[in-house]
């Protein structure tokens, strides 16, 4: 009898113990967006393959890859002659565009999943049906890499349709404040003391031969 009790407390005790491993859950795994590249209108270039739409503008098809997870984008395009934003949303990975003819722009797409956002890289580009074959130089791409030793390299590079861009003009400063760095430099880097934690401001001024600028910027902090 003694051991009959024991086994039916043995078995109470098992069932137990396995009733609890069944009442573990699984935690949820947290989505991300994944990298995604702009495809079209290319980089740097005269788009050609707009559709003419009459009314002195012409349809460009926008096109990037899918960003996994993504549920809308934002694309946003902006008129580098007149500086306005054209922002548009969309679940898909093209869209069609009206813009005017022979204007530069630049365009750039954020992925969205619920409140996180992906950013993609900014191109340039002219819309088809210019006539002119004086253009003004793309904004440059600017990169900052920190030398570790207080101080940090601050590097720009323009490109120009025209290939005839003869300097730059750099200011550096802390945000609010910049300073006339370079002046009509042909340099493509520099470098530049800084306090850590401090937000800083680069601005590049391309200019050409026919006295057209473009200005690009960007911010950093070390």
């Amino acid at each position: 009898m003694r051991l009959a009790i024991k086994l039916i407390l043995a078995g109470i005790l098992v069932a137990s113990c396995g009733g609890k491993d069944n009442d573990t859950t699984t935690p949820p795994i947290e989505k991300e967006l994944g990298s995604f590249n702009l495809i079209f209108p290319d980089n740097n270039l005269i788009c050609t393959e707009g559709e003419d739409n009459g009314t002195d503008g012409v349809n460009i098809e926008f096109q990037w890859s899918a960003s996994s997870n993504a549920t809308s984008y934002d694309l946003e395009i902006t008129n580098q002659e007149n500086n306005s934003t054209d922002t548009r949303t969309v679940n898909a990975t093209s869209l069609e565009v009206g813009l005017p003819k022979g204007t530069q722009f630049s365009w750039k797409v954020t992925a969205i999943l619920e409140d996180k956002s992906l950013a993609s890289d900014t191109w340039n580009f002219y819309s088809e049906g210019t006539s002119t074959e004086n253009f003004a130089p793309f904004p440059a791409e600017i990169t900052v890499s920190d030398n570790n030793d207080g101080t940090v390299t601050v590097s720009w590079i323009g490109e120009d349709l025209d290939n005839d861009i003869v300097n730059y003009d750099v200011y550096i400063g802390v945000f609010g404040n910049l300073e006339l760095i370079l002046e009509n430099t042909t340099n493509l880097n520099t470098n530049y003391s800084i306090t850590a934690g401090e937000q800083y401001h680069v601005q590049v001024i391309s200019k050409d031969s026919n006295d057209n600028t473009s200005t690009s910027q960007t911010y950093f902090t070390f």
